[in-house]
């Protein structure tokens, strides 16, 4: 594929978009059009990848305990490794910000990133010192997780305990150390298993519309999975690529990243577009893509998959930097990344106008 020409195709295809009236698009796609929309997005992507992400949450627990029992190099790296896998299947599904995930901020919980000012970090060091000069055990229960800060219930905290350096020393000096992280990891086992469960209740919504009902239609619960197919795509390449890459070499800050101790920064990103993608095109007949091509945007609903192919090329030759510091290069490359995403982004904002969709407010504005 000739990613220059794809990057070039899709641009003025947006803007095209941009240029012409609504009203020389065909009649945007019916409610049962987007009913079928609907239903084929939650049962072909959402459902699927929460199963998933509940099922290597788990697995993640399993792990997790096993090590804490042996505390071997070997039950080290299998928890390592499937801490990964579970985080892959978080990037997968980590756009869908509605439904059973905003209950009792699970979302927040089960990530809270970018944290700007190491709330993870230091609410995380003030358990393990408390624990340290306790006379008692303390109980990491529901109760505990009730009241305890988001900082410190999700991925990023049982990453940085998981990859601390410092690992063994934690756990010879802090009898806390394995019981915390092992209560961090259940909790995250639980959370996912509810929001597997509570989305079979969730279906109701997609079924009955109206005043009384989450929906008033079909076409306004769309707009809610369309506004995660769009709006995530700004936030990969403002949080995920500008803000640790920098303006330039020399001001890198990749502990900025968002996995930086893992080494799955760049892992996250092939995953997310990767996802986004199949959420766009990989449903079948009934796809965002399909749509578009019967709202009469057929070429520029062709160059976004091409967009999403091309970016999926591109990051397959990127890498992690070594010592938190990219070659020029390497900058170069992921520099290129974050350009052709912000492409994407105003293909997919574009692609709106056709499918007669208004997105409204963007979570992310009030970051």
């Amino acid at each position: 594929m000739n990613t220059a020409l794809s990057i070039k195709t899709a641009a003025s295809a947006a803007a095209l978009s941009l240029l012409l009236p609504a009203n020389l698009y065909a009649q945007g796609p019916s409610l049962e059009r987007w009913q079928a929309f609907n239903q084929s997005a939650i049962a072909e992507h959402i459902t699927p990848k929460y199963r998933q992400l509940a099922s290597q949450s788990s697995l993640l627990v399993r792990s997790i305990n096993k090590f804490c029992a042996q505390r071997s190099d070997v039950s080290l790296g299998n928890a390592k490794a499937q801490f990964k896998q579970t985080q892959q299947a978080w990037q997968q599904i980590q756009h869908i910000q509605f439904g059973p995930v905003t209950m009792l901020m699970r979302n927040f919980s089960l990530q809270y990133w970018p944290d700007k000012k190491n709330l993870g970090g230091r609410q995380l060091n003030t358990l393990l010192k408390k624990a340290m000069v306790s006379s008692t055990q303390p109980s990491y229960d529901n109760d505990f997780f009730a009241k305890a800060s988001v900082a410190v219930k999700g991925y990023p905290a049982l990453e940085r305990m998981l990859f601390d350096q410092k690992l063994l020393v934690q756990l010879h000096s802090n009898a806390s150390y394995c019981p915390l992280m092992q209560a961090i990891a259940s909790h995250i086992g639980e959370n996912t298993a509810a929001i597997v469960s509570e989305w079979q209740l969730e279906l109701a919504n997609y079924r009955e519309y109206g005043e009384d009902s989450s929906y008033q239609s079909s076409m306004e619960a769309a707009t809610e999975i369309l506004k995660a197919l769009v709006e995530p795509v700004e936030g990969i390449s403002d949080a995920k690529i500008a803000v640790p890459l920098g303006r330039q070499l020399q001001k890198m800050r990749w502990r900025k990243s968002e996995s930086w101790r893992s080494a799955q920064s760049i892992e996250n990103l092939r995953s997310n577009v990767t996802s986004l993608q199949h959420l766009y095109s990989g449903i079948g007949a009934d796809s965002a893509k399909a749509l578009l091509i019967e709202s009469g945007a057929a070429e520029l609903a062709e160059t976004i998959d091409q967009q999403f192919s091309a970016l999926a090329l591109q990051l397959r030759a990127v890498t992690e930097p070594n010592d938190m510091q990219y070659q020029q290069q390497q900058f170069d490359q992921l520099a290129q990344v974050q350009q052709q995403l912000k492409r994407l982004g105003d293909s997919l904002l574009a692609a709106m106008k056709p499918l007669q969709i208004n997105l409204g407010f963007n979570r992310r504005d009030g970051d």
